[in-house]
């Protein structure tokens, strides 16, 4: 059974409050016991010592009995008129014993034959199985004796076991009023979580604005900070996703178009013509599926902020990712070269990441470059940087135009159109952008004065190996 906060603060509060009233109980039961104990022993001694001046200068046998009569009269009495004094009567008990404990001298009425705690000075308490009592031992040292004035505690135990009452009382009202007002803290504490609550449950599903609550309590504050962060990010997963989908219909509706148009028209057409248009119809295929490819692949990159990286031999990457673009390169004359620093040591960086973002490069200068020139790709490490750079031969790109190479379906005033054979999707420097911004790193655009657009990516080395590229 899972317990609420209110429950869990309420039940916790009760045993706290409880276990203070019954410690304050337990002191306040033994400070009056100790209290009361200590006023009726006063008045055991000054009766004690009452006794003992009368005695010092009076006779034993004649003063005796008429002190034994008056005390008793004088704590043993209550007047009718009196009854709440009841609990305060007392009797008594004298007794008179030689220094040498061979006889008894005087015991006044009440009292045991037998003596009523040692003889010695002092306080003492003595309890047998039918009796108990309280006495104070004094000396008489004209009379060689020892003076004992002893009562029955009744009336103390009465006193202590009626105060008792009322702390026990006293602490369960007060027990059941801080009870209440426990509760009353706690609903009102607890009252901005409702109210959280309440406005998440009135919030429409597509409402993912920050939530905003009046004074909220500083406990409360990490939560609803982590909903809002929540939220943001929820908004961004969600923007990313409707952008995908209408960058996905806008590029693949043309393409997709012109396939079903020519696929129409194949009937009506000659053998060459047919042979023609299936050679078109197998590129128009081919660009559609790498549309959805580099779709897919920036789908997959919005939704990745860092990726686990391990040293790794970056050089031999790269070679192999231009050499599965020897094809390509053969297919329009292009030359591609390679500059690399053989001791380029392994670096930290994923080396599937880099592949793809000088795939996407090299690809679009192979497009863009034109026929029968050269494609350079060079390797270093310049200030704790991984510089790849990709330049081309060709006519280059306009300065107002290099900022927003790299948004999403962008193409240069007077690049080739989607649907000619060079025609790119637009996509390939978005995805090295946000290969890029995954490794932390800088992507610079910028037409070489020698001709052609230099494309340079640097990404800080997270570290280094000691070892190679050809090291194991």
């Amino acid at each position: 059974m899972k317990l609420s906060i209110r429950s869990t603060l309420l039940i916790l509060l009760f045993l706290v409050l409880l276990l203070a009233i019954v410690l304050n109980s337990v002191l306040g039961h033994l400070l009056v016991r100790h209290e009361v104990n200590e006023v009726f022993d006063a008045e055991l001694a000054v009766s004690a010592k009452l006794i003992k001046g009368i005695l010092s200068e009076g006779n034993l046998e004649d003063d005796l009995p008429r002190i034994s009569a008056a005390m008793n009269e004088s704590f043993g009495r209550v007047q009718p008129d009196q009854p709440e004094l009841e609990a305060y009567e007392r009797t008594r008990l004298i007794q008179i014993w030689r220094k040498d404990g061979n006889g008894l001298l005087f015991r006044s009425p009440g009292a045991p034959d037998h003596a009523l705690a040692p003889l010695r000075a002092g306080f003492y308490h003595h309890q047998s199985s039918s009796n108990e009592w309280m006495v104070y031992v004094t000396d008489l040292p004209t009379h060689d004796a020892w003076l004992m004035v002893g009562e029955y505690p009744h009336a103390r135990h009465d006193i202590i076991r009626e105060l008792g009452g009322i702390f026990g009382v006293s602490g369960v009202v007060a027990l059941i009023l801080c009870t209440l007002i426990a509760l009353a803290a706690i609903e009102y504490g607890l009252s901005p979580l409702r109210r959280l609550g309440s406005r998440l449950r009135r919030r429409s599903v597509d409402n993912l604005k920050p939530v905003r609550l009046h004074r909220t309590p500083k406990e409360l504050q990490p939560v609803v900070d982590g909903l809002n962060d929540m939220f943001s990010r929820l908004s961004s997963g969600i923007e990313r996703e409707r952008r995908f989908i209408d960058d996905a219909a806008h590029e693949l509706r043309t393409p997709l178009a012109v396939l079903k148009l020519q696929s129409q028209h194949l009937q009506s057409l000659s053998p060459q013509q047919q042979r023609d248009a299936l050679s078109e119809l197998e590129r128009g295929t081919d660009r559609a599926s790498q549309l959805v490819e580099q779709l897919l692949i920036l789908a997959r990159m919005d939704n990745t902020d860092r990726i686990p990286v391990a040293p790794a031999d970056v050089t031999e990457a790269v070679r192999r990712t231009l050499a599965s673009l020897q094809w390509q390169a053969d297919e329009h004359q292009v030359e591609l070269t390679l500059d690399a620093d053989d001791t380029l040591p392994a670096v930290a960086v994923d080396p599937a990441l880099i592949a793809m973002a000088l795939r996407n490069l090299v690809d679009n200068a192979i497009r863009y470059g034109g026929d029968r020139q050269r494609v350079e790709t060079r390797l270093t490490v310049e200030k704790d940087e991984l510089c790849l750079s990709v330049r081309d031969q060709g006519p280059g790109v306009a300065e107002d135009d290099l900022p927003r190479l790299s948004e999403r379906f962008f193409r240069a005033q007077g690049s080739p159109s989607a649907d000619s054979r060079q025609g790119g999707s637009g996509l390939g420097l978005s995805i090295v952008s946000r290969i890029v911004d995954t490794c932390a790193g800088r992507l610079q655009l910028r037409n070489h004065p020698q001709g052609g657009l230099e494309v340079t990516l640097r990404i800080p080395l997270q570290g280094l190996s000691s070892a190679g590229p050809g090291e194991g």
